[in-house]
Parts: structure tokens; sequence; C-alpha cells
């Protein structure tokens, strides 16, 4: 085995730094050879956590090897590298970022221009140092910047090949990541060197442990939010579900002060410590992510097993679905109240299961970062591809182009059908105010129900939640047969849209 692992996060304050050190040292301890890269140029530090240690002084670190090769279209990454002994038979090589050498450091940082060096043929020297890398060490561990950034290329797309997604349970983190890891697999496919697809693995990080139907509640949306990145790698008949319960990161108090490293002072052996996970980490690291049987335990191997067999029996009794409908639900939104959004058709899903043989495929977007315009097709194909239109209408929603556009496609769909497929649940604004095309529909006045905070925390509002999820069941029973002549609606008349007021 010999891999480049990046640890990425979309949002600072995961721990990310914390949990490459702590799984450097248990590499290094099972006789792996590991190089360390703290790549995070802007907030350097990689190399405190490792005070347990006596680095040995070495070179003047990674932005000074990229200042040689810039101006000598080379450098022998030996140079800029120290090293140290974690009590294992060999010792880590750490490629520091240099700061704690250099006077000039944040100089340099600021006068490198990472655009003409890569106008340089500077891939051309990326590439030859991940081959030097792949040839000197068993693993390489990547720190990377968190963000949109030059440098976070580098160590999401060229680089590596397993990155380490790392968040909190927040939103932007989530999605964050999410949103980085999908323009990561597509810029990867775009290169111009021979490489394999990036294998993601999602860690979630600080998780709290004492509110539990929280967590279950977050353990949910995670699975939805990541399963995507296990299909290249995770055999069919596992669950997403029993890795993230294996690989969650718990949230210790006692790490969040200072740099210390939990598989030094706490040790492996506690199932409910920052160690005992790290270990898990490592070892799966160790094996490529093959040694699923350690991470997730015998019983759940087998269980695998049994669902694979399962899952080939049904698909051969299974005749091929129609084209047409792939969605039962669009809800369209406006994004600056995505968590609100998401909270409500939580509460929906358990009332429209009841309702119906078959949960409904609800389609949400929830999306941090939007780049390109490959988002906007795929959106507009989820829209013409669904039965029916749940809209969150605000004041701002009206005003906005892209969800008024999905709410008409949906409102003309409606008038040239002769049924409403549209269930608008009116939020916030002033509805005399509304476009023509949104008001003419029957709808849910939730303006003065209180729906600011989650539903789940209102009881008061399961009524209302349960005739909404009425209103969609019956919206789908009576949908009519797909029509692939169905577009989006690129245009929406202007004729009665009223000034918007600010929500």
């Amino acid at each position: 085995m010999s891999s480049i692992v990046t640890f990425y996060s979309y949002k600072g304050g995961v721990g990310r730094s914390m949990a490459l050190a702590n799984i450097a040292v248990l590499l290094a301890r099972r006789g792996l050879k590991v190089l360390v890269v703290d790549w995070d140029l802007e907030a350097p530090g990689l190399e405190r956590y490792f005070g347990y240690f006596e680095i040995a002084p070495g070179g003047p670190g990674l932005l000074r090897m990229f200042m040689e090769a810039d101006a000598n279209r080379t450098a022998d990454f030996r140079h800029f590298t120290s090293s140290f002994n974690a009590e294992g038979p060999h010792e880590i090589t750490l490629l520091a970022s240099g700061r704690e050498q250099d006077e000039s450091y944040t100089r340099n940082l600021e006068a490198f221009d990472w655009e003409a060096f890569f106008a340089k043929d500077g891939g051309e020297f990326v590439e030859e140092l991940r081959h030097r890398w792949r040839e000197e060490f068993d693993i390489v561990l990547i720190d990377s910047r968190t963000g949109l950034s030059d440098t976070g290329g580098i160590c999401t797309i060229q680089l590596p090949d397993i990155v380490v997604a790392m968040f909190t349970a927040n939103y932007q983190s989530l999605y964050g990541v999410r949103d980085i890891m999908r323009l990561a697999q597509k810029a990867r496919q775009g290169l111009a060197y021979d490489r394999m697809p990036i294998s993601v693995l999602p860690i979630p990080c600080r998780w709290g442990v004492h509110e539990f139907q929280e967590t279950q509640v977050w353990l949910d949306r995670i699975c939805e939010g990541v399963e995507e990145f296990y299909a290249d790698w995770l055999p069919r008949g596992y669950h997403v579900r029993d890795l993230l319960e294996r690989l969650k990161i718990p949230q210790a108090d006692y790490f969040g002060f200072g740099e210390k490293l939990a598989v030094v002072e706490q040790g492996t052996a506690d199932p409910q410590g920052m160690g005992f996970v790290y270990d898990k980490v490592a070892t799966f690291l160790a094996s490529d992510l093959k040694d699923l049987a350690g991470l997730v335990g015998e019983s759940a191997t087998q269980a695998a097993e049994s669902n694979r067999a399962k899952a080939k029996a049904v698909e051969a009794a299974k005749p091929p679905e129609p084209e047409g409908y792939r969605h039962d639900i669009f809800v369209s939104y406006d994004s600056a109240i995505s968590e609100l959004v998401l909270e409500f058709v939580e509460a929906l899903k358990p009332e429209l299961a009841a309702l119906r043989a078959t949960p409904p495929r609800i389609f949400i977007d929830v999306q941090e970062i939007r780049i390109g315009d490959d988002w906007y097709t795929e959106l507009s194909e989820a829209l013409v591809r669904s039965k029916a239109l749940l809209a969150i209408v605000t004041s701002r929603y009206v005003g906005r182009p892209h969800p008024r556009k999905e709410f008409y496609t949906f409102a003309e769909r409606s008038r040239e059908t002769g049924k409403q497929l549209v269930v608008p649940v009116f939020l916030r604004g002033d509805p005399e105010r509304f476009p023509e095309f949104v008001t003419r529909f029957q709808g849910f006045d939730l303006r003065y129900r209180g729906l600011q905070k989650a539903p789940r925390s209102r009881p008061s509002s399961q009524r209302e939640i349960m005739d909404i999820a009425k209103a969609l069941s019956d919206v789908l029973d009576t949908a009519p047969a797909f029509n692939p002549n169905w577009q989006f609606a690129h245009d929406v008349p202007s004729d009665g849209l009223s000034p918007i007021e600010s929500p």
C-alpha cells in the first residue's frame, strides 16, 4: 500500500489538524513510513501537535520548497523536511509550512503567485512530487486549507488518493464539504494526468454525546448528505450509517485546550475516547479503505453479505422502471432559510410515510457552493421530473429569479393538465404583494403560526404538518402521467409582479 491522504474541512474548528496528528502517530507506531505535510499555509502550525517528541532541526519548509521550484523549475523536498521519532520503527518525516523557521514567511506567502507558478509547468513539479512521495513512503498525510483556495485545489484534486472529509453537525460545515468534494471529483476527471477517482471518507467531528435524540436526527441527515461518496469504494450491502457510527469523533473538552494528542495522553482503549476513534480511522486508512470487518465488526460484515444476496434477488425480479418521474416532491424554497426548511421537511416525512404505501421520493437541493452551470442543469432536470411542488413561499422567495421560475414551471403544468400540482406554504411576507400565479393556488398560511423554529420543537404545529402531508399525498395520487415535453420555465412573465418587500 502507498497512498496520499488529504484531510480537508470546509469550515474551521472541526479538529482536522489534531485528527491528522493523532493518526500520523498511530500509523508510525504500526510500522508505516509516514510523511506529514502542513499545506495550510495561511494558518499553519501542525508541528505544534508533535511537541511531545524531539523534532530534529531540518529544512525551511513547504513554502520555501515552492519558492525554489518556482525559481529553478525543481526542488528536492528532502532538503525542506525535518523528522522525529513517535515511538515507532521509522521516524515521521515532517514537511512543515516553514513559518517557524522563516522570518519572511508572511511576506513570501503574500508575494507567491500560484497562478504564475502553474503557468510555468508548476503542475509537472507537483506531479513529480506526488510520484516521489508514493515511492518513498507508505502513507502521506496532508493537512489542507479550509474553504476554496488555489493550494486547496492541489490538495483535494491533483495529489490525493483519499480525502478525509471532516465536518461538524452544522449545515454549512456538512453541505460545504459535500459540495467541495463534488467539485474535486469532477475536476479530477479533467486532470491532464492519469488518475483513479478520489475516494472520499466522510467523518463527523466534535460529536456531542449527551443529546441522544438530536444525534440520531443528525446521523440520518449526514447519511443522506454524504452517502454518494461511499458508492466508489463501499461494497453493496453495507449501511453507511454503520460506518458513520464508528467513525464519528467525540467532543472532548480537555483536548480543546492547547495542542494535545489524545493517543498519547489518553491512549486508544476507551471506546468513548477520541483515541479509540482515531485508532479506527488509522486502521482503516492503513488498509486503503479495505478492512471493513475491522471497522464495523464481523456481524455487520455478515449482514452485508446477506443484504447483497437479497438485493440481487429483488433486482432480478423487479421490472425495469420506465423513463419518467424520478422524484415525487420537489421542495422549492429560498436558500436563506435552508435550515428551517430542512427541519420542516423532516417533520413531514413520517406523516407522508404513514399516508402512503411507499415513502415518497423528495428532492431538496441544499448547496453551500455553486460554481459553473452544472448545478442549474441538474436542478432543472430534477424539477421537470418531479410530480409535485412543495413551495415554501416568502417575500424573498418570490423576489428571486430561480425560485420564481420553479414555481412558475409547476403553475404552467397545472394549467396545462387541469390539476393542482403545487402545494404552497406561505411562511413570510404579504400575499397581496405576491405574483398572481402564486396566489391563485390554495395553500397553507403559516405566517402567524410561529414557524420560525424547528417544527419538532412545537407540538402545536403537528396539525398543520399533517394537513400539508395530506394535501401533498392527494396531489401525488392525482398527478398526471409524465410528459417528456414538459420543460423548465426559463422565463417568467413580469405581469402581476409587485415590488417585493424586504424579508
